[in-house]
């Protein structure tokens, strides 16, 4: 049984490595298994289809930019102290794993679907949609009190995770001008994040 779940993990991790690499569409179960060093059945014996290997290896990394949306959202703070937590939370995610980000981005735009996938899997979750009803009733009494200008809650969301997502897309490029170390960069993503949030609260208060 031991075997078997560490043959299952290592199918899991080697799948990770490449769909973040080469996308869902560049990557097949052929080679996940020549990587894991099993044969294809094996794999099809574990999660049936790559559709289902993909949403196994990345749900627990997009319910964190859903369930997160929770946790950083104390009440004994004001409104604008919570979105500061909520993007310091989304840039740790990130950061993480920094191919993370242009990997969510090249799915969306090679693949629109996926966005209704999420969608139907997280947002409308009865649980996970719990924490963005949340969050919309945070937004509506802000705005009922003056604080905040009239939006959508999913509109502020959608600025955060995109301004949020953009900083590691564009830091890549940016440093392949010249050299840069891990100082230089953690540097980079951490004026990014307090630029973000600076961005974030000035387009949400009145």
């Amino acid at each position: 049984m031991e075997k078997n779940n560490n043959i299952e993990k290592r199918i899991l991790w080697v799948a990770e490595r490449l769909f973040l690499e080469k996308g869902f569409s560049g990557t097949s179960t052929t080679e996940i298994a020549k990587t894991v060093g099993c044969n294809q059945a094996l794999i099809h014996y574990y999660f049936r289809t790559k559709e289902k290997l993909f949403w196994d290896v990345f749900a627990p990394k997009v319910e964190q930019f859903v369930e997160y949306l929770d946790a950083p959202l104390d009440e004994s703070i004001d409104f604008v102290a919570r979105i500061r937590n909520v993007i310091d939370f989304y840039f740790g995610i990130l950061e993480l794993d920094e191919r993370l980000a242009p990997f969510i981005v090249n799915e969306l735009i090679m693949n629109p679907g996926r966005w209704d996938k999420f969608r139907d899997r997280y947002l409308r979750n009865e649980s996970r949609s719990r924490a963005f009803n949340r969050f919309e009733n945070m937004v509506k009494i802000e705005i009922e009190a003056g604080r905040v200008r009239p939006m959508p809650a999913v509109d502020l969301l959608m600025n955060i995770m995109s301004l949020t997502i953009s900083a590691f897309i564009v830091a890549p490029k940016g440093f392949a001008i010249g050299e840069c170390d891990s100082n230089l960069r953690k540097s980079y993503l951490d004026r990014r994040r307090e630029d973000v949030k600076e961005l974030i609260v000035r387009g949400m208060t009145k």
